[in-house]
């Protein structure tokens, strides 16, 4: 077993690399060496490069910062264990998949060179990774394809957007994460960027939400037909040093033009991003992710958010390299989850669902029924509730985006009906 999935890995190492890359950002690549192998885990070496405005001579935290996006660069390069599926039909093979999933931790790092050209220095590291195919709750990982809506991401102050017309932030990162998302093999990822969750950003906190939940607003993502929902709100896009564009001292103003390789040209960039279950509205996770990078000053340039002159910035490169680690926490907060989905219709002992095998259902597969109710708190918040049953379904008919089976008993017993849910085992 371990000699086959070796010799799979060295047929497909070079072309899973460069395609797994390629849906994460643009960076140098050097070849996974497998080291090791077993049921669990595996530990391979990678190189990394990582890169760093040396900002007024402080070479020491330039090269700190280059090497932690090394470190990141290489965890993202190396969080990938391949894995195939191959199906013969009287000895001859009709069905070759490959499919990468990631969960990966950073050992030991070592510096192998480093540079600089034009202020800008380049670290090249080689770190020794332990990654494994087993999920953090020691099950493995499903094979169904989940649907999430990326909502918008609201700004807390949209006045900060006036440098650079970068306004469309709040749409454009749901379109970013879209993108990043698309090339996720369990995941089919729906740009809702149209879609304001959060009616006030600045009360976006789960402990300021009912329990977290997103129940006031499923009626609208409930007709996306998604497991899942991604929110969040822009906290902060503002220069770290608010007078540089407002000097009024001609000489000084002149000084700071030439010295745009300085600290005072760094601008933030803080999201906060919320996952959601779409059945239920329940809060998966949250996380903040923050950055800086050199704006430069480019303060009558209207770039535009994620456009191609904003991604030559060094502040769109740090911009970017934090949208991937955005998707990354999307996709590891997804992949050990259970797949869910509604009940369509109910019928005696056959139960009817919302997915088919476009979401990678197969006959034979069998889910747990659940009953959903919803409960109202004293201030009539709603919470969802899903109480699992005795019933199992198997699945008999498989269609594009749909299917049907059969329970071990008959709905009806149990109060079962459409709106109610099911999960994979």
């Amino acid at each position: 077993m371990i000699r086959t999935i070796l010799k799979q890995l060295n047929n497909f190492a070079e072309r899973a690399c460069l395609a797994f890359y390629k849906t994460l950002r643009p960076a140098s690549c050097s070849l996974i060496i497998i080291l090791s192998l077993s049921h669990s885990a595996y530990a391979l070496t990678v190189q990394a490069t990582g890169q760093a405005v040396v900002v007024n001579g402080d070479l020491t935290s330039a090269r700190n910062i280059a090497i932690t996006r090394a470190k990141q660069q290489a965890a993202l390069q190396a969080s990938a264990f391949i894995s195939t599926q191959q199906h013969l039909e009287q000895g001859v093979l009709v069905q070759d998949n490959l499919s990468i999933e990631s969960l990966a931790s950073v050992g030991r790092s070592k510096v192998i060179s480093e540079n600089i050209s034009s202020n800008i220095l380049s670290v090249v590291i080689s770190v020794k990774i332990n990654s494994h195919n087993k999920c953090a709750n020691g099950q493995s990982a499903k094979g169904y394809r989940k649907r999430v809506a990326i909502a918008a991401f609201p700004m807390i102050n949209p006045r900060q957007a006036q440098i650079g017309r970068l306004r469309n932030i709040e749409s454009s990162i749901a379109s970013e994460l879209t993108h990043r998302l698309s090339n996720q093999a369990n995941i089919e990822a729906l740009n809702a960027g149209n879609l304001m969750l959060q009616p006030d950003p600045s009360t976006a906190a789960s402990a300021q939400l009912p329990q977290g939940s997103l129940t006031t607003v499923l009626q609208q993502t409930r007709q996306l037909r998604v497991q899942y929902v991604v929110s969040g709100v822009v906290r902060d896009i503002s220069m770290l040093t608010p007078s540089v564009f407002r000097q009024k001292n001609y000489f000084i103003d002149k000084y700071n033009k030439y010295d745009y390789l300085s600290s005072k040209y760094m601008r933030a960039f803080e999201v906060d991003m919320f996952v959601h279950d779409g059945l239920t509205g329940s809060l998966i996770s949250q996380k903040s992710f923050r950055t800086a990078g050199l704006w430069g000053n480019n303060d009558r340039q209207k770039f535009g958010f994620a456009s191609s002159p904003f991604w030559q910035l060094d502040y769109g490169k740090q911009v970017k390299s934090e949208l991937d680690n955005m998707a990354d926490e999307i996709t590891a907060s997804l992949r050990c989850n259970s797949f869910s989905v509604e009940i369509t219709r109910a019928n005696e002992n056959k139960l009817w669902l919302k997915a088919g095998r476009a979401a990678g259902i197969k006959s034979g597969d069998r889910f747990d029924v659940y009953r959903k109710s919803t409960f109202y708190d004293y201030q009539q918040n709603p919470t969802i509730e899903l109480t699992q049953t005795s019933l199992v379904l198997t699945v008999k008919k498989v269609q594009a985006n749909s299917a049907e089976g059969t329970v071990n008993g008959f709905a009806g017993q149990s109060n079962i009906q459409a709106g109610d849910v099911l999960i994979s085992q």
